[in-house]
């Protein structure tokens, strides 16, 4: 909450690309690309900056061995951009092809919650980079509701 002040106007269209390692889980790795865009009503503080629609591709174990999960996901982000890179926290509802069960992760559930928070850097005007963190669940809506935890990678071009 004390952080929402530092929330920039500025929301200019990104594109995202994310890879991601499970951190608990550690045979799960996800790639993932993504468009934001600044919502058309954004004055209010508790606003987010962007909205993000994105797609995954997951390599996850399986009891019949590795297999390939897919998602898609929307996501409210709010983000803050300073002149050394930026600082951001999302949450949004994922849609998975597939279940996934196996003896590290269990996600009974298509649908799934994820939350993230990240930090990166400018590395020129239009790129950044950064890591953060990603948790998906199911928020209780079918038991057992293990979830996951990824570690992430962020590169982000916003073109102006």
């Amino acid at each position: 909450m004390l952080a929402l002040p530092l929330v920039s106007n500025a929301a200019d269209p990104q594109w995202v690309g994310v890879l991601g390692h499970g951190a608990d889980a550690a045979d799960t790795d996800i790639a993932r690309i993504g468009y934001r865009f600044a919502p058309p009503e954004k004055d209010a503080w508790w606003m987010p900056t962007h909205a993000q629609l994105g797609a995954s591709v997951w390599r996850v174990p399986d009891l019949a061995g590795t297999t390939r999960r897919f998602d898609l996901n929307a996501t409210a982000i709010w983000r803050t951009d300073r002149p050394w890179g930026y600082a951001e926290a999302g949450f949004g509802p994922y849609l998975l092809s597939k279940t996934i069960h196996n003896d590290e992760t269990s996600m009974p559930s298509s649908l799934e919650f994820g939350s993230h928070l990240g930090i990166g850097m400018r590395l020129a005007k239009d790129h950044t980079l950064g890591i953060g963190i990603q948790h998906l669940s199911n928020a209780g809506i079918k038991q057992p509701n293990g979830g996951i935890n990824l570690l992430l990678l962020q590169y982000t071009y916003s073109p102006r």
